[in-house]
């Protein structure tokens, strides 16, 4: 009976054992257009040394909620392998007019191999360049995967080495990141009082864009951004990026950096943010 107790202990700390290596992490980013709060971010970050898992919850704010009050909930998960990231599933949702619209991209290997999504693109937004999906092959990123930096042997300060491959389903771009230069804690002002690395981003669309879109690209200025390490993980995150978008100068900044639980934090639901029916009453 001992021996028996025993081995089902064990088996009772296996699950346990293999949770413990997981860490939990969040953040609060705020994006600005033309200076004026645009969106406030929620992230989530879950990394084990072998699978990462980041999620969001993107809300309109201000002078979004002018454009669009519709709310976003995406998760991007995957595996590691030596160092780069190996997805497995993008989900991403929203509501439109109290019903829940939703998109999810799948991976074989590392490689997309099925895209479904409820938004259908005007004729204005039929791609110049299509792209088939199976052709895309491994070793590209999705937009939200790929705003985390794996870090190299080399430290933080080599987080700007790689180019890096995007693909969301419909288009596919190359991000070329330049001129890393580090930046002190003592001399930054941003509340994370950590080293940073500022880099040079250039975006080149590869296929799947529209003519409108393509011609915008042409006269997009590199993105500047700055870079600092999540605690002492292997992966670092943006603190502040500034570029320009069709709704003209566009910034995004951590009202609050990646910071740590012991626990997992409860998980987005899109359905918390479809908004209550209106009332009867205010109809007639």
């Amino acid at each position: 009976m001992r021996k028996f107790c025993t081995y089902c202990l064990c088996l009772m700390l296996v699950p346990l054992a293999a949770q413990a290596d997981w860490r939990y992490f969040d953040a609060e980013y705020r994006i600005y257009a033309a200076g004026i709060l645009f969106a406030k971010v929620e992230l989530q970050l879950d990394v084990s040394e072998t699978d990462y898992r980041l999620s969001a919850h993107i809300a309109p704010a201000l002078i979004g909620r002018l454009a669009s009050n519709t709310h976003v909930v995406v998760e991007t998960r995957g595996r590691f392998n030596n160092g780069a990231f190996v997805p497995q599933k993008l989900d991403l949702n929203w509501v439109r007019e109290r019903q829940i619209k939703t998109t999810y991209m799948l991976y074989q290997n590392g490689a997309p191999t099925k895209f479904v999504s409820a938004y259908q693109p005007s004729d204005e937004q039929l791609p110049v360049v299509p792209i088939n999906i199976l052709e895309v092959g491994s070793g590209t990123l999705d937009p939200f995967t790929a705003m985390l930096l794996p870090i190299s042997s080399g430290g933080l300060n080599r987080a700007c080495d790689d180019d890096i491959q995007l693909f969301d389903g419909r288009r596919r771009a190359a991000l070329q990141l330049v001129d890393p230069t580090p930046v002190a804690a003592a001399a930054h002002d941003y509340t994370a009082r950590i080293d940073v690395l500022a880099c040079t981003v250039l975006w080149t669309p590869i296929a799947g864009y529209s003519k409108a879109a393509l011609e915008r690209a042409a006269d997009l200025p590199p993105v500047k951004t700055h870079y600092g390490r999540i605690a002492d993980t292997p992966l670092a995150a943006p603190l502040e990026m500034r570029g320009r978008s069709k709704y003209g100068n566009i910034s995004i900044y951590a009202a609050r950096f990646f910071t740590e639980s012991d626990t997992p934090l409860p998980a987005f639901n899109i359905a918390d943010y479809i908004p209550p029916a209106p009332d009867i009453d205010d109809l007639d």
